[in-house]
């Protein structure tokens, strides 16, 4: 996958309720798309990132203007930046290094995501071919 126009690129659940909701908020606000929305249902949308899907699964993350990978509280920062109205928050967690603080707090979160989510009574579908 390749960083299209300088922008970064989210990759995210599509199929979870909570994920869904959220990304949605940010794509109503991202008017100028600063952002590209990669929906990891989407036929290819791990091209490129390194990523499994399991891994893709378990974690938010995003791929930056250079192509990094980021994920988890930094992920976040970094869409952010690009949010008006979110660009406040990025700078506020960064500036007062909060993102070691939310980090093992949005790992929690993670973990008991991916169990609800990926479990044999939910399923959790490999990506599409």
């Amino acid at each position: 996958m390749t960083v299209s126009e300088k922008r970064p690129v989210v990759l995210y659940d599509g199929q979870c309720p909570v994920c869904k909701r959220e990304i949605n908020l940010y794509q109503r606000i991202d008017r100028d798309g600063a952002v590209e929305w990669r929906d990891l249902h989407a036929p290819g949308a791990l091209e490129g990132t390194g990523l499994s899907w399991e891994q893709a699964m378990k974690r938010f993350h995003c791929l930056d203007v250079d192509g990094r990978l980021r994920g988890g509280v930094d992920a976040f920062t970094l869409v952010w930046s690009y949010l008006p109205y979110w660009r406040w928050l990025a700078y506020i967690v960064r500036g007062l290094g909060l993102k070691r603080l939310l980090e093992p707090l949005y790992i929690q979160f993670a973990k008991r995501r991916y169990r609800r989510r990926c479990n044999p009574e939910h399923g959790c579908a490999g990506p599409p071919q």
